[in-house]
């Protein structure tokens, strides 16, 4: 699991404040406004509920007035039982006409009143003077198709249905006298629905009629006035009023509006009121827009909050952090920016004095260990490599007897050459061509004891020639090799090459030197214990000469230096050393040369 940072901390507090002010904030307005749907909607499902009462009473007293006329006038009887053009059929027809007419006057909610005498098919009608002489033909036709095939168990016949005449909606209400004569009303929902209008005009909504399908029956200017009369059904289901509050929907149409509705217990017919919720939610806009701006705003004061936090708490913990990883790493030259809060300036100053007094305590440190390297590297030397000196003088002993004089003198001066070199400890560098002729002179010497034995090879870059390096650098690798990789199997001579060329570590370059050989190889992983060894922080017991040549450059070149040793082809060993380029030597503490002893 990944380790929580200080920013992310910071942040969590801000939010674990913020996100619930706004959550509440957001719950407030949403609850608000619930409210003032729920009282508006309220209020005017009231309205509804008196104004659909109204209609059902009023549809209600047509309908009574309809059956008892066809149940107590006489004359609407003998119009379905004489003959058209008899005295008792002209009587019926005038008492019958003068009723209607008589009638309009008190259900006005009726735009007419008709008669229909089945025997005679004579329809009569008694229209409001509202109702042009056009609208009464159109209606007059309508009737007579509805009534042309007259049939009291006929769905027209029971209660009120909806009839679209031209665009347009009406109910119409047929009562049979059960004589073959028949008596309606008809009622045009649009002059129906225009009180209502005229209240619901002011306030910017719109009331509207539909029936059990959904279809729109009213028409008026409004959200809904270009809508199809299929157009309602998307509309979601109307509210009922409950016994504590009225329920409403929020439709989308042109805007949001709030729908309430209420039906019609007599006509089957629903009423429903759009009010535009900008008009119901006046008070509230403001309050809305501060509700969502609030998120905007804290989102930018976290930004805010974020910068502030970067620069004067994030920024420097980071520095003190990268400060702390480059003293880990050695690089005692780190140190901290100055700060103006009094917490940071006393922890910086704390730093820098602290990596100051580690630097000293370092560079101390690193002198004594100097100091006392010298002195083993010069007894080191003093020794001159018994063992080694022995084994000349006795390859000269042999020579002398068989008077290779002309050997001897060879011999001799690569063995001056050779202690001359080793026991130079004055000297802080020596380039690679120095380098390359002492280890000349070194496997020329063996070469006289192994002559059938020993091969030796140099492919130097002549570009490098003089690059500086600490002496004996180069030659204990040499000499391990002939220490521990000398082989002479099956007649093949051992054979070291040494190559020195340029090559590139990422993106710097480096000198690299390496020491081949056909010899014995390494076992499986002393490759990988050798160069362990190499770059440890102190020698272990075996391989000093190997851990010296790591240490020795590491201080000359005050960098990292590597020693790889990889398996050769098709076996002996490749010990490759990686020395950083620099333009020139840098002068710094002399260090002498040691011998290796592997």
């Amino acid at each position: 699991m990944r380790p929580a940072t200080l920013r992310s901390r910071l942040v969590l507090g801000f939010a674990l404040v913020t996100v619930p002010l706004v959550v509440l904030l957001i719950w407030n307005n949403l609850y608000a406004t619930r409210v003032v749907h729920s009282q508006v909607a309220q209020s005017n499902q009231s309205l509804l509920t008196m104004y659909v009462n109204d209609m059902d009473k009023a549809l209600e007293e047509i309908e009574n007035y309809l059956y008892k006329t066809a149940e107590q006038d006489d004359s609407l009887i003998a119009l379905g039982q004489n003959a058209k053009g008899s005295w008792a059929y002209y009587l019926a027809q005038t008492h019958t006409m003068n009723d209607l007419f008589f009638n309009t006057n008190y259900y006005d909610a009726a735009d007419l009143l008709f008669a229909y005498g089945a025997a005679s098919d004579n329809l009569l009608l008694a229209p409001q003077t509202s109702v042009s002489y056009a609208r009464k033909l159109l209606v007059q036709d309508t009737l007579r198709r509805l009534l042309s095939e007259a049939d009291g168990n006929r769905p027209s016949f029971s209660g009120w249905n909806v009839v679209e005449l031209d665009g347009a909606f009406a109910l119409v209400r047929i009562v049979d006298t059960g004589y073959r004569s028949y008596i309606g009303a008809w009622v045009d929902l649009n002059r129906l629905m225009e009180p209502f209008h005229r209240l619901t005009r002011d306030g910017g909504g719109q009331a509207v009629l539909s029936d059990g399908l959904g279809r729109l029956l009213s028409q008026s200017d409004g959200p809904l006035s270009g809508e199809t009369p299929q157009a309602l059904p998307a509309i979601p289901a109307s509210g009922q009023s409950g016994q504590d509050k009225a329920v409403y929907n929020i439709v989308k149409l042109d805007q949001r509006y709030l729908l309430i509705g209420k039906t019609s217990r007599n006509a089957g017919l629903h009423l429903s009121l759009l009010l535009p919720e900008r008009r119901v939610l006046e008070g509230l806009p403001y309050f809305r827009v501060l509700t969502y701006l609030v998120p905007v705003v804290a989102a930018g004061l976290l930004a805010v909050y974020l910068i502030f936090l970067q620069r004067a708490i994030v920024k420097p913990i980071v520095g003190l952090i990268r400060g702390m990883r480059r003293i880990r790493s050695g690089d005692l030259t780190a140190r901290l920016e100055d700060n103006r809060l009094v917490e940071f300036v006393a922890i910086n100053e704390t730093f820098n004095g602290m990596a100051t007094q580690i630097a000293h305590l370092k560079i101390d440190i690193y002198e004594e260990q100097i100091r006392t390297q010298k002195a083993e590297l010069r007894a080191l030397q003093a020794q001159i490599h018994p063992h080694f000196f022995m084994n000349s003088l006795n390859i000269v002993y042999h020579l002398a007897q068989t008077r290779s004089y002309d050997i001897i003198q060879r011999m001799a001066l690569h063995l001056v050459r050779y202690f001359r070199y080793a026991t130079r400890t004055q000297m802080p560098s020596i380039t690679i061509k120095d380098e390359m002729a002492h280890i000349n002179d070194y496997l020329s010497i063996q070469k006289f004891r192994f002559p059938e034995a020993l091969i030796f090879d140099f492919a130097v870059d002549p570009a490098l020639a003089s690059f500086a390096l600490p002496p004996l650098t180069v030659q204990p690798l040499v000499e391990n090799a002939m220490v521990h990789g000398f082989s002479f199997k099956g007649g093949e001579a051992y054979r070291i090459v040494v190559r020195v060329y340029a090559a590139r570590e990422g993106t710097e370059e480096a000198v690299c030197i390496e020491v081949a050989d056909n010899g014995k190889g390494l076992a499986e992983g002393q490759a990988a214990a050798l160069e362990e060894m190499a770059a440890a922080a102190s020698p272990t017991d075996g391989h000093v000469g190997l851990w010296n040549i790591v240490r020795r450059c590491r201080l000359f070149y005050k960098t990292n230096v590597k020693l790889r040793f990889v398996d050769g082809e098709p076996r002996g060993v490749i010990a490759r050393l990686t020395l950083p380029v620099q333009s020139s030597v840098q002068e710094g503490i002399a260090l002498d040369s040691g011998a290796y002893r592997g």
